[in-house]
């Protein structure tokens, strides 16, 4: 898959000396954000169609730079020169002031389009519709876009799929035209689908306020619905004040991961020398910064699946680390609860895998034992001074939520049979 990105544009309403692709939000190039998603997305070759020469040294050696000369043609002279460039070829076509997830570009690839698509969002509360281009959706097929129509049910994201057919439509305008311009004469002509990317994020960068509001936006999504009890209502409110300042500096989430796991190494030595609250402070500490190394990549824009795996492996460590502390503690009376509870750990995450694997749905008692509930009670074990009380909550807790998912898994799995558990495994 290719990619045209449109970067021509000079952003007055940003009131910005930088040019407006290279305008930052939370430290990142606005055009940066664009070439990640494209490239984590899968795209092999990403054409940037720019006019100024600081956007087209920025984005040198990541992609391959189109000259615009004649900007006061508009967008879809832009969008043209994209085109041509790609010899006709399909490509996806996105905007360099557009914030959007990766999500977004996913669907569209999973698609398949055959003919020119546009990525449309039918939530309309919330959003500015007078600033917004609309769209006029039936049946999948759009019948009407623009920013003055009357009759619409949904707003243009600025992702599209073009098929050659775009470069035949964009060579037919004279003088200055839009990309909105040749979107609509396909519509016209009923070339133009719709894909309904409703709940994914976008938002349009025209003006400051627009920047500030993406701000506040991306900072709200750092809340996930998948968190934990304990993540939602005391942890994120700690961690996502902490990496809204990290996200200024050059700490690399993938350091903040291991900044993580030294502070569960230290909360292990802390138990096993006896120092139960020392212990149990340092693993809720631990819990809130493990938190911030994915808020970090959110928000900059650039979370990776090595990322998360790497997080993940140690978190796994990590844990093992804390319980072999508690044991260490008293190990004559603690070794038993303390193994029970490593098996109940870890059969959490490995449960919470095969759970997104075969895409089973986690009921809210399901959740109630994943990590950052785990750790806050160690924190409070470690307080009280209870530490074999708290190994042998988390070993019946973490063991009975882990057979619950199994249960929830017989009714809830896609295959049956040791055949489909077997290529689960080797998945």
């Amino acid at each position: 898959m290719k990619a045209v990105v449109l970067a021509a544009g000079r952003g007055e309403r940003l009131r910005s000396s930088t040019p407006k692709p290279l305008v930052r939000l939370f430290g990142v190039a606005l055009i940066d954000r664009v070439i990640e998603n494209l490239r984590s997305a899968g795209v092999s070759e990403i054409v940037v169609v720019c006019s100024h020469p600081e956007v087209e040294r920025h984005v040198a050696g990541r992609a391959r730079v189109v000259r615009n000369e004649h900007v006061e043609r508009g967008g879809g002279y832009s969008l043209l020169l994209g085109a041509r460039a790609l010899r006709g070829e399909g490509f996806l076509l996105v905007m360099s002031d557009h914030v959007f997830e990766r999500e977004i570009l996913t669907r569209l690839i999973a698609s398949r389009p055959e003919c020119t698509t546009l990525c449309t969002d039918s939530a309309l509360e919330g959003r500015d519709v007078e600033e917004a281009t609309k769209a006029l959706v039936d049946s999948g097929v759009v019948v009407d876009l623009g920013k003055q129509i009357r009759r619409f049910n949904a707003l243009d994201t600025g992702v599209f799929y073009c098929t050659p057919e775009v470069l035949e439509v964009a060579e037919s305008f004279r003088g200055r035209f839009s990309v909105t311009d040749v979107m609509l004469k396909l519509a016209q002509d009923g070339r133009l689908r719709a894909l309904d990317v409703t709940g994914c994020y976008w938002r349009d960068i025209d003006t400051r306020e627009d920047l500030r509001q993406a701000e506040r936006e991306l900072l709200e999504r750092l809340v996930k619905p998948s968190d934990g009890y304990v993540s939602r209502y005391i942890n994120r409110k700690l961690s996502v004040p902490l990496s809204r300042v990290l996200v200024g500096t050059p700490v690399t989430p993938n350091a903040i991961s291991v900044f993580s796991f030294l502070l569960c190494v230290a909360s292990g030595v802390g138990f096993a020398l006896s120092k139960p609250l020392l212990g149990g402070v340092l693993a809720q500490v631990s819990s809130v910064i493990d938190g911030c190394d994915g808020e970090v990549a959110r928000l900059r824009g650039r979370a990776s699946s090595f990322g998360a795996y790497f997080d993940s492996l140690l978190d796994r460590y990590g844990d093992m680390v804390v319980i072999a502390g508690m044991i260490a503690a008293s190990p004559a009376q603690n070794w038993i609860p303390g193994v029970l509870a490593i098996a109940g750990c870890y059969s959490i995450s490995y449960t919470s895998a095969k759970h997104e694997l075969y895409r089973i749905p986690v009921s809210s008692a399901g959740r109630l034992m994943q990590r950052d509930m785990r750790l806050f009670l160690i924190f409070l074990g470690g307080v009280l001074g209870a530490v074999y009380q708290t190994l042998l909550v988390l070993a019946v807790l973490a063991n009975a939520v882990a057979l619950l998912r199994l249960y929830q898994a017989k009714g809830g799995g896609r295959s049956e049979g040791g055949e489909a558990e077997g290529k689960g495994e080797g998945a």
